[in-house]
This record gives C-alpha cells, sequence and structure tokens, in this order.
C-alpha cells in the first residue's frame, strides 16, 4: 500500500520531462524489494499450507481409526440389540411354558391334596370287589408318578425362565455398554470433523490471500519499471536531438552520435521487454494453481452392511451398473479410496452424492447420504468419513473411463 504514492509520482515524472531528475532507480529497487518481500511472505504461506496438508493427512487418518472404532460401536450395539432381543423371547417362552404346565396341573390339584391327605380312605371309599380296589390303587400310583413328574418339569421350567430373565437383563446392560460407546466414538468423530474443517477453511484463506497480496506487488513493480523505461527512452531521445544539432557543424561527430543514440534505445527497449517478460512470468506462476495430487493407494468398504443387490441385477430401471448395501440407520460412510472430491452435494433424487477421482482412470460414486463431511477439492484418504446414511441404502458405483465395472473384486473382502 505505502508504493501507491510512489507509482503516482513516477507516471507524473513521466509526463514531465523537466522532472526526469528527481526519478531514480533507487525507486524501482525498492519496488523490486517489495515483490520479492511479498514473493517471500507468499512462499512462506505456501509451505504453511503444505504442512497444514501434512497435518491434514496426518489427522486424516486419525479420522479413518475414529470411523472404524464409530463402526465397530455401531456394529456391536446391534448385535447386543439382537441378542437382548433374543433372550427376552426366550425367557417370554419359559414363562409361556411354566404357565401351560401350571394350568395343566391344575385340575389334578385336588385329588393330590386328598390323596395326600387320606390315602386309604380314598380307596376304601369307592366300592367294588377288591381285585378293582388293587387296580385302582395301582392306577393312583402311576399318577402319583406322573403327577411327580409334571412338578418336577414345572419347577424346572420356572428355573430355566428365571435364568432367562437374568439373561436378559445381563444382555439389557450390555446394549446399554455398546450404546454409550457408540455415543463417545460418534463425539469424537464429530469433534474430529469439525476440526479438520475449521483448519482447512483457515489455511485456504490465508493462502489465498498471500496469493493475491504478491501479484498484486509483482504488478505495481512491472509498472513502475515499465514507467522507467519509458522516461529513459525520452531521456534518450532529448540528448540524441541535443547531440544532433551539435552534430550539424561536424557529420561525423553527429553520426557516431546518432549510432550510439540508436544502440542505446535498442538496449533500453530490450531490457525493459525482458523486465516485462520476467514480470508477467511471476504473475502467471502466482496465478497457477498447485496440480491435483495423485491418489493414495489402499481399499476400504464404503459402510458395514450387507449388500442387497449385485452389479448387473434386474431392476425396474433395467440392470444395476452398481452395488446396493443396506445399513442401520445413522451408520457412518468413509471413502472406498483415496482421491480428491470432484463433486459433494444433492443431486437431483439422489440425496446427498459424493464423486472420488481415484486416479488411474477410476471414479467412485457413492449416493443415498443423509449428511455429507467432505467438500469438493478436498483430498481424502481411504477410510476417511465421509458422510452418515439416512434411512435409505448406500449405492456404490465405480466407474472406469466413464464406463461402470463390478465393485466387487476392486473392494476388499
Amino acid at each position: 500500500m505505502t508504493r501507491i504514492p510512489a507509482l503516482l509520482g513516477v507516471l507524473l515524472l513521466a509526463a514531465s520531462p523537466a522532472a526526469a531528475q528527481s526519478l531514480t532507480p533507487q525507486a524501482v529497487e525498492e519496488a523490486r524489494r517489495a515483490a520479492q518481500a511479498e514473493r517471500a511472505a507468499a512462499e512462506a504461506a505456501a509451505r504453511a499450507a503444505a504442512a497444514a496438508a501434512a497435518e491434514e493427512r496426518r489427522l486424516a487418518e486419525r479420522r479413518v481409526e475414529a470411523a472404524r472404532r464409530a463402526q465397530s460401536a455401531d456394529q456391536r450395539k446391534g448385535e447386543a440389540e439382537e441378542g437382548l432381543a433374543a433372550a427376552r423371547a426366550a425367557a417370554e417362552a419359559a414363562r409361556a411354558e411354566g404357565r401351560a404346565r401350571a394350568e395343566a396341573l391344575a385340575p389334578m390339584l385336588p385329588l393330590m391334596l386328598r390323596l395326600g391327605l387320606w390315602p386309604a380312605e380314598s380307596l376304601l371309599a369307592v366300592p367294588g370287589p377288591p381285585e378293582d380296589r388293587l387296580r385302582g390303587l395301582l392306577v393312583l400310583q402311576g399318577l402319583s408318578r406322573q403327577l411327580a413328574t409334571e412338578a418336577g418339569a414345572l419347577r424346572a421350567a420356572e428355573a430355566e425362565a428365571a435364568r432367562r430373565a437374568a439373561e436378559a437383563a445381563e444382555r439389557a446392560a450390555a446394549l446399554r455398554e455398546a450404546e454409550a460407546q457408540a455415543r463417545a466414538a460418534s463425539a469424537a468423530l464429530e469433534a474430529e470433523l469439525k476440526a479438520a474443517r475449521d483448519r482447512r477453511a483457515g489455511a485456504e484463506d490465508a493462502e489465498e490471500e498471500a496469493a493475491r497480496r504478491a501479484a498484486a506487488s509483482a504488478a505495481r513493480a512491472g509498472s513502475l519499471e515499465s514507467a522507467l523505461a519509458r522516461l529513459r527512452q525520452e531521456q534518450a531521445r532529448e540528448a540524441a536531438e541535443t547531440r544532433a544539432r551539435a552534430a550539424a557543424e561536424a557529420r561525423e561527430r553527429a553520426a557516431e552520435a546518432r549510432e550510439r543514440t540508436a544502440a542505446a534505445q535498442a538496449r533500453a527497449r530490450e531490457a525493459a521487454e525482458a523486465r516485462n517478460r520476467r514480470a508477467e512470468t511471476e504473475m502467471a506462476a502466482a496465478r497457477t494453481p498447485d496440480p491435483p495430487p495423485r491418489a493414495s493407494g489402499g481399499r476400504a468398504r464404503p459402510v458395514l452392511g450387507r449388500i442387497t443387490r449385485e452389479f448387473g441385477a434386474a431392476g425396474e430401471g433395467g440392470p444395476s451398473r452398481g452395488l446396493t448395501f443396506q445399513a442401520a440407520a445413522g451408520a457412518r460412510v468413509v471413502s472406498p479410496c483415496g482421491g480428491r472430491a470432484v463433486f459433494a452435494a444433492p443431486f437431483r433424487s439422489f440425496g446427498q452424492l459424493l464423486i472420488v477421482d481415484c486416479g488411474d482412470g477410476y471414479h467412485v460414486v457413492l449416493a443415498g447420504l443423509d449428511r455429507l463431511d467432505a467438500a469438493p477439492g478436498q483430498r481424502l484418504l481411504a477410510g476417511e468419513p465421509v458422510g452418515q446414511l439416512g434411512e435409505a441404502a448406500l449405492y456404490l458405483e465405480l466407474r472406469r473411463n466413464g464406463q461402470p465395472i463390478d465393485p466387487r473384486s476392486w473392494l476388499p473382502g
């Protein structure tokens, strides 16, 4: 900002040759030094951005591990829910069996009580011949053994019901612990994602501002050099005219003066053109963006779930051109490969859509996400979290050179 008045002064002096003595190469040198300082600041900002990118990669690896822990916690939670449901069903079945056995014994309880209190009197009270009474005694003895067996089975069923109920309580406690672990892992991952977004935004803003200042300073330095070159040319022309008038008396000296003047003008023009070319080259280099990085290696399954539709499977819209994964609502979705996110936004009826350039002509399409945690242009590692599922299934499509191919052999088992 402090070089703007100096630039205006140079332009005014260029229009007024009488004030030419006040313009010196020191002004241009100062402008060059200012441009070099700005370029140094831009290079420092670029180095800081590179360091931030390296730190971002290290933190991305941490996010990969955090996503793995969150997915593992979700899986343990699902297993605990299934175990709790099975334990409760088994306990209810045991209780139902106990109730059925108790209902079967209920009609026999009065007879069992009477036989237990008055066994002989009960037999003598039945009229009939002795052999019938003997047979009745044998029948009652068999019935007594059957009742004892049923009573033992009833006690076993009640014990089994109690055991199943205790198992269900243990399963419920395990489910509560799994839910707490899942919440803690999810909270840690959310914190990592927010910190990464904040760091990335700050580094990009600083690098962009430094590049803008460097480009502006280079432009000011180029303008000063051009103004000084024009002023020198004007001075050379005035000197040539003066020497031409003085050489009117001596043609040889005038010719030599004209030759020297022409040579000086040519050198001045060549120097000015060389300086302009250097300034343009520096400005173009400041505006040129960094080339995209090559995709990193490695593969990862995008979500912990089962495949419900295979590549090429028939459907309403024709054969499927990708894989469909079914997972729990809120499940974490990770990048299947390392590379750069080239698209990350809602798209028609596909919900949140993410396209990752994996390198070597491969592109991965992920559709059906309820939330996106990746931004366009972001560099991603294989396994780095990129979003969450809602109620919809996750659709994955793998393309090579624009053509869909079966992702089965490309993804890890």
